[in-house]
């Protein structure tokens, strides 16, 4: 049952302009709590890297590392969980904090066209992987899993979740002019029969979505088509949350800010205990891994005073809480980043790119697996945009295509400048690539010195060989 001094909080949200599904809140003990975070959804289809997740999350918070205090859904109704241990201040901030999440779902162009009703669809999608697992066996439903989740991150969002097949080969007979001056002659003929094949290709174009691909043209049972469709129809619901994840909780965080400070409701007592709790959720994070509520409050606080300023020197048309809405509506962390992320800021709030402070050779920008040491490469704006960016392109996988089946064999090509494979994880995702394909499969890309590399995997296991030449081409 909600409060009265919740129901006020979702009032003042609403009345400053806040759009949200009705919200559905239940109030669940920690153990719940932290199950619901692992799984991502209330229920869910069983998998152990579930429990996995869930048990690091339980050790971090039983050491006092991390506490999930709520977890809202895109939903509608939206569906918010509050933990029971919460205080009266806590359940304050946390329903402004997740009414502003719920706008954001509603009215992010990220989010147009996800599945509202996936709460219960995943439930539905529970239920069939259990009928499987009896039918079929725990061990080989499991293990088709482990093949999908290791593939969940290869979609396409841009192309959509319903897609058609690629075009059947065909051909077609025309007529072409051979001599348009041939009809003068008795015995000339302008026109000759051309046969021209279209469609037949596999794939049609490189395929960025491996899992539909395979779910397609993999020979696979239909049950077994039917848990790689449910795998990759999850995991478009969550592409939009990791795409706008900054911009999505520095939203929440500024209008949970504003929200409370214009509730008349509050002690004195309780507003000193609301600024520490606010202050916990926006505190800058390790210097090198940024929080992303603070990061995105602090470039939503900077835009409401620039905007703000431009509106009443009659320079901007918007005035700060019109442009913050604006933003909401139509950026996600690519385009919020490199649009308002200012040099001013990046100074401010003592940003920096870096990378290893050693000789080895390039990595991502993370210590260096050999010595752990690292140095600041940049200040630079766009260095620094760059670098909070980088493990969010093509959802945080490598972008890996495939290119060709010819002759059976499955040809996949990572073409990634300045980005290099990890050696155990390529060749355990092959080997489920190749458990599904039934086939062998190869990979091309290249190491760090730029110099081209198969990847290649049959009933023999996986194996890696250099090959001549530099860089990873497609052909």
């Amino acid at each position: 049952m909600i409060s009265p001094r919740i129901r006020e909080v979702l009032k003042i949200g609403r009345d400053l302009g806040l759009d949200f599904y009705d919200l559905v809140f239940e109030v669940i003990p920690w153990d719940v709590m932290n199950e619901i975070a692992a799984y991502g959804l209330p229920i869910r289809a069983h998998h152990w890297s579930y429990g996995r997740v869930y048990q690091r999350q339980r050790v971090h918070g039983r050491m006092g590392l991390s506490k999930i205090y709520e977890i809202v859904l895109n939903n509608d109704p939206a569906y918010a969980f509050l933990l029971d241990t919460n205080t009266e201040v806590e359940n304050l901030l946390i329903v402004a904090h997740v009414a502003a999440h719920a706008d954001f779902f509603k009215n992010n162009a990220c989010f147009e066209g996800t599945n509202r009703n996936m709460v219960n669809e995943a439930a539905a999608h529970a239920v069939r992987i259990e009928q499987y697992k009896e039918e079929y066996g725990i061990e080989r439903v499991e293990r088709l899993m482990d093949a999908a989740f290791a593939l969940e991150r290869h979609v396409d969002p841009y192309k959509g979740l319903y897609r058609e097949e690629y075009p059947k080969r065909t051909v077609e007979v025309r007529e072409a002019v051979v001599d348009e001056y041939a009809d003068l002659t008795v015995e000339g003929r302008p026109f000759s029969q051309v046969k021209q094949v279209k469609g037949g290709k596999i794939p049609a174009h490189p395929e960025r979505d491996l899992l539909w691909f395979l779910a397609r043209y993999a020979p696979l049972d239909e049950w077994e088509r039917d848990v790689l469709e449910i795998v990759r129809e999850e995991a478009y619901y969550f592409f939009p949350q990791f795409n706008s994840k900054i911009l999505n909780e520095g939203w929440a965080s500024y209008w949970h800010a504003e929200i409370i400070s214009q509730y008349p409701g509050m002690t004195p007592r309780e507003m000193i205990d609301f600024s520490v709790l606010h202050g916990n959720v926006v505190q800058p994070g390790h210097p090198l891994q940024v929080n992303p509520y603070y990061l995105g409050y602090k470039i939503l606080v900077d835009v409401k005073k620039r905007w703000d300023r431009m509106h009443a020197r009659g320079e901007s048309r918007l005035d700060g809480t019109e442009k913050l809405f604006e933003i909401r509506t139509s950026e996600d962390d690519f385009s919020f980043l490199r649009n308002y992320l200012t040099p001013g800021l990046v100074k401010e709030l003592g940003l920096f790119a870096y990378g290893p402070a050693c000789s080895c050779p390039p990595h991502t920008p993370r210590p260096c697996p050999r010595c752990g040491d690292v140095a600041i490469r940049s200040r630079d704006v766009d260095a620094v945009v760059e670098a909070i960016l980088k493990p969010r392109y093509n959802y945080g996988a490598p972008k890996v295509v495939v290119t060709d089946t010819a002759g059976g064999v499955l040809r996949l090509e990572h073409d990634e400048p300045g980005t290099v494979l990890d050696r155990e994880y390529a060749e355990k995702t092959l080997a489920y690539i190749h458990e599904l394909w039934k086939a062998p499969v190869q990979l091309i890309t290249a190491n760090e010195r730029g110099e081209r590399m198969e990847y290649w995997c049959d009933e023999k296991g996986a194996r890696v060989t250099l090959r001549a030449g530099t860089g990873a081409r497609r052909g």
